[in-house]
Order: structure tokens, then sequence, then C-alpha cells
């Protein structure tokens, strides 16, 4: 059975800082296949013609996520945002895997500087002096040795879980970037969102930070602005100019990223003039359905920042496919029965999202 025993990082390497010269001006200058390392935590900040180090080594985060580590395999570079450890000459070095969870917390509990929210939006440092007199726990022997037998069993093991976790983190992407087919079988019609004897559209009116409440209270209705899911804040009900809120209204974000949100009917809110509301004014109209039915349908529009959706562009490009009955009439019956089965397709894929993030959360055991 292994004890442990204390250890510096100054026992088996020197930390070193990455060069200065690898600012972006360099790796333009320079380009070739050799990465250099930043302060990212996934991606290389860019790729030259010449590397420095060769072979794997642990390195961490200087400045930015301070102590965050990562193994990386040479040939490869670092810039000043980032440091590497190099191993000492004739010195037996543990399993590297192992190693980083030993060493990361500690690296981390030592790193100073602005944290906001966790680890998010952090700014935080650790250079060399500090990561070489760090120390760390290590496996050892009944005579004193280091077990590097066990350091090795542990890293492969955990280099499976990274793997593992690292196919889970593809899926998940894959499955959040991902947009549900939304099929709708003939007979249908087509109709624009520019028919005016369906839809009333219109943009809001200009509202500043300031006027905007970010917690709702009493008598206050949501502001939505170009984030047409999550409010803006939050006003006085006044503000909303006596609008008629007995329809339920499709809202888009003009700016940005093109998405639809649906408010039900008898339901008061704000638009921004970064939002635009219509207002459904057929009952023939199901107002869930055209909620998917738009959103399936918007990345085949184009709208961004420059290309927006304002009401004439939404007017001469948006149509929407609606289904009919046998008898060839607008059938609300058929519309609601697709909107349950997307519904029910929408609450399958959060499930399974839900189930991917928790094998993500599971905690990595040294034992």
């Amino acid at each position: 059975m292994s004890t442990s025993r204390s250890f510096r990082v100054s026992d088996f390497f020197t930390p070193t800082n990455g060069h200065p010269r690898y600012i972006r001006d360099y790796v333009d200058a320079n380009p070739g296949i050799y990465p250099v390392y930043s302060a990212a935590l996934e991606t290389p900040f860019g790729f030259i013609d010449d590397f420095d180090y060769v072979g794997d080594h642990l390195s961490w985060v200087m400045n930015g996520y301070g102590g965050r580590m990562r193994l990386l395999k040479g040939p490869f570079s670092a810039n000043r945002d980032r440091g590497v450890l190099v191993p000492l000459e004739g010195v037996r070095i543990p399993n590297l895997t192992y190693l980083r969870y030993v060493l990361e917390p500690e690296f981390m509990s030592l790193a100073v500087g602005r944290r906001v929210d966790g680890r998010k939006n952090e700014y935080t440092k650790i250079y060399p002096p500090v990561a070489s007199d760090i120390s760390f726990e290590l496996p050892v022997r009944a005579d004193g040795s280091l077990d590097y037998c066990l350091m090795d069993t542990l890293g492969e093991r955990l280099a499976r879980i990274e793997a593992a976790r690292a196919r889970l983190d593809m899926v998940q992407a894959d499955l959040v970037a991902s947009e549900l087919a939304f099929v709708v079988d003939p007979p249908y019609i087509e109709i624009r969102l520019s028919d005016e004897r369906l839809f009333k559209l219109s943009i809001g009116k200009r509202l500043l930070r300031t006027e905007v409440e970010s917690e709702r209270s009493d008598g206050a209705v949501p502001v939505f602005s170009a984030n047409v899911r999550t409010p803006f804040g939050y006003v006085d009900e006044g503000k909303s100019d006596g609008q008629d809120f007995s329809q339920a209204s499709l809202i888009w974000g003009i700016d940005g990223i093109f998405d639809w949100n649906m408010i039900p009917a008898y339901s008061a809110f704000v638009p921004t003039d970064h939002c635009g509301r219509a207002v459904l004014l057929s009952d023939q109209l199901d107002p869930e359905y055209l909620l998917y039915a738009l959103r399936a349908s918007r990345a085949q529009y184009g709208f961004d920042r420059v290309y927006r959706a304002s009401l004439g562009n939404l007017r001469s490009d948006v149509t929407v496919c609606v289904p009919l009955d046998n008898e060839g009439e607008i059938s609300v019956t058929r519309q609601r029965q697709i909107a349950e089965g997307h519904r029910q397709a929408l609450g399958l894929k959060s499930a399974s999202l839900d189930r991917l993030d928790g094998l993500r959360r599971i905690r990595v055991g040294m034992q």
C-alpha cells in the first residue's frame, strides 16, 4: 500500500516563461505548421515555422486563467502568457497526466488577480518563481521510493477518462448546434409574413439601459431586444403604450443572431428598436407551430449584423409552410399535431443534453 510524500515542482522541473517575441505580427510574418500556445485554454495562438520545445511538456497559463494546466505535445512554442515545465536532466519524471491532475489545483490556488464568477471572466496570474516553489504530494512505496507504477496506472485511467470526455464534448457540441428537422407533409400552403391579413408587423422603440430595471417588480413587464429569448430587463407596464396584447405575438431579433420567440396572448411586454413584433391576426394560425417553423428555417435567410432582419427584408424574404386539410383549408389540427411532435423532440434533445452535461460533471477520483 502506498503512502505519500511532499515534493516541490523544482524537484522535477524548471518552470520557464514562454518567449515574448511570439506576438501576432511575428506569427503573421513567420507562418508554418508548429503551434504557439498562449493563454487560451484550448486552441493555439497561431502556427509558425519553428519551435522551442520537443516532446510532451506540462504547461500552465501565466496570465489570464492563471494556473490552469495543459499537457502539450511537441514540437511547439509558447508566448509570454504561458509557462512550460522543463524536466530536469537525469530525473525520472512521473506520469504527466497524473501530475497535471495533482498540480493544477495547487497552481490555481496560488494565482493572484481578479476573479469574477469563479473561473469565468477571470484575469489571474502565476509566474515561474511561484510555480517553482509549489509543493504537492506524490505516492511512495514502503521503502520511501516513488510509486511510478501506481502513477502510471492512474495516469492511464485519467487519460481514458479525458478521451471519453472529449468525445462527450463533441457529441454535445454537435447536438447543441443541430437543428431538428421540421417536416410538413403535403398538402400545405406557403404564406408570407408580409400578408397583412395574417400578420401585423412592427418594430419597437428605443430604450436606454438606464430606463430598464434588471429585476422585475410589481406592475413591470419584460423588455425584449436583440436577444428575444431572454428579457433585456423590465419596465413599468405603462411604457407598452397601450398596445393590444389580446393576440399572440412572434418576436424576432433584428441585429446579431436572427432568432424567434413567441409571446402568448394577454402577456404584455415591450420590444426595443432591436426587436420586431409580428401579431397574429388569424385564429387559423397556431402560434407555437409558427414559432417552430420560423426557428427551423431561420438559417436560410442569411440575416446578420450586415444584412439585418429589418421590416423590409422580413416582408420580402420570410415565408412559412402551413398545412392544409383534405378540403384545401388551413388546418389548425395538423399545425397543433406537428407542433406537439416537435415539442416532444425538443424535450428529448434537452434531456439528452442534460444527461451529457451530467456525465461531464462527474468528478474524477485519484484512487
